[in-house]
């Protein structure tokens, strides 16, 4: 009889042992913050993208030199130019 008495306090003792450390678990997982961790792929989009981003839509310094050649008279583009552009050849 004694040896069942020994055999149930042992299993109880484990049963409270194992909830113990699940209690543990739980506690500490919650105490860990989230973190955001970006790919160096991510990384580089956004850098790519805020780039693009700070770059003027319009060249003004393209547009202003081919304003004052039209203004001036002397811009002149060749049949053939203007077709090779389209062609992309």
């Amino acid at each position: 009889m004694d040896m069942r008495i020994s055999s149930v306090y042992n299993a109880y003792s484990v049963q409270s042992n194992r909830a113990t450390t699940s209690a543990t678990r739980a506690e500490n997982s919650r105490s860990v913050a989230d973190e955001l961790s970006l790919s160096t792929h991510a990384e580089d989009y956004q850098s790519a993208r805020n780039a693009v981003s700070a770059t003027p839509d319009i060249r003004e310094n393209v547009v202003g030199r081919i304003q004052e050649m039209v203004n001036a008279g002397t811009y002149n583009v060749s049949a053939q130019q203007v077709a090779a552009h389209i062609l992309g050849v």
